[in-house]
């Protein structure tokens, strides 16, 4: 059976403007309503989109008769209103990350399975063409996977300067915004680490115990490894999501954000070279030795593009009982990857990841 009555909760920055506007470029689809509880998000919500709108969720649910539920909302919410939508009947998209604690990501996944309900994930950063061209360059290579990996992110975004649902956060930089990098991770090397280490600090600007610099080591099967670097407190170039996977065949590279660049010379290099950098909003490469051939450009808008390429899988999954392209296991995984480096932080000491 077709899916076509999608409901979007939450008309913040993921639901305004991810989601509404994937959702405005897709075929055979209609907004049966937004939600919000905030009057001004509701009213541009509602003049940009032209949408039903609701400032409740039960309201939403008894009007609009959705079929499929966007949870986009802070996460301190997505539990609740996960439930709320499997208990009307829907089948659900969540923002990530998927629920605050493990416990609650279990109850969520057992209610969804007792009502025959699927639940999907918006790990858009998978889908997005420069991140799914390394996934698709190194899932190939069954006798070469990637043995090591490097994701970094560098920002000048200090957690104590936020405010709202983020900075009151506790555990702000790694559950936040790392859960891209540690899903990412996670779908690279295709399974779970046996465990990992990690260090966390304010980097000496704060007596507020944060984690705005983190270091985590994560140990796969067969001697693989893996490190991330988060860095809130960089004061030079932005790199919001930055990727080099390795193995015995080649380098994989992606860098996300727009580019242009000429390089001439000899940089890190022994023969002379004259090479052009161009993407809008960001690049894939390979490398061997000095060479390099690009893998995939972004398009503008990469995150609406890709929302939009989760939304369309995740519903031709639903509709045929298959696999979405994130599931809300792959969202528990996550949660149970960024306790365990949260424990080897605070203890020192290398952690198992339980399952």
């Amino acid at each position: 059976m077709k899916l076509r009555r999608i409901a979007v909760i939450g008309c913040g920055e993921a639901g305004y403007e991810m989601h509404l506007p994937a959702l405005a470029q897709m075929k055979g689809v209609t907004i049966v309503g937004a939600c919000d509880t905030d009057q001004s998000r509701l009213d541009r919500a509602a003049t940009r989109f032209r949408v039903p709108v609701f400032s409740t969720v039960e309201a939403l649910l008894g009007s609009s008769s959705p079929e499929v539920v966007i949870v986009a909302t802070p996460p301190h919410l997505h539990t609740s209103i996960c439930l709320e939508a499997i208990s009307a009947g829907c089948h659900v998209i969540c923002e990530k990350p998927f629920v605050p604690i493990c416990d609650e990501g279990r109850k969520v996944i057992e209610a969804a399975n007792a009502a025959g309900k699927s639940i999907a994930l918006n790990h858009e950063f998978r889908e997005m063409p420069i991140f799914r061209a390394v996934l698709d360059a190194t899932g190939a290579k069954e006798k070469a996977p990637v043995f090591f990996a490097q994701l970094w992110q560098n920002t000048d975004v200090p957690p104590w300067t936020e405010g709202g649902w983020r900075g009151a956060m506790a555990r702000r930089t790694l559950h936040e915004a790392g859960v891209h990098l540690i899903d990412y991770m996670l779908a690279l090397f295709g399974e779970m680490p046996k465990a990992v280490w990690a260090s966390m600090s304010s980097g000496g600007q704060s007596d507020s115990g944060s984690d705005a610099l983190s270091i985590v080591s994560l140990e796969f099967a067969g001697g693989r490894m893996a490190q991330l670097v988060q860095n809130r407190l960089c004061k030079g170039e932005t790199h919001y999501f930055e990727v080099r996977a390795d193995t015995t065949e080649a380098s994989y590279r992606a860098s996300f954000g727009g580019r242009a660049r000429v390089t001439t010379g000899l940089y890190r290099s022994t023969r002379p070279h004259v090479r052009l950098d161009y993407g809008v909003s960001g690049l894939a490469w390979t490398e061997r030795g000095n060479k390099r051939t690009l893998l995939a450009r972004n398009p503008a808008n990469p995150r609406v593009v890709s929302t939009r390429l989760v939304l369309e899988r995740s519903l031709k999954a639903f509709e045929n009982g298959t696999r979405p392209p994130a599931t809300a296991s792959d969202g528990l995984d996550a949660l149970k990857v960024i306790d365990a480096c949260y424990s080897a932080a605070a203890t020192g000491l290398r952690t198992k990841v339980v399952d």
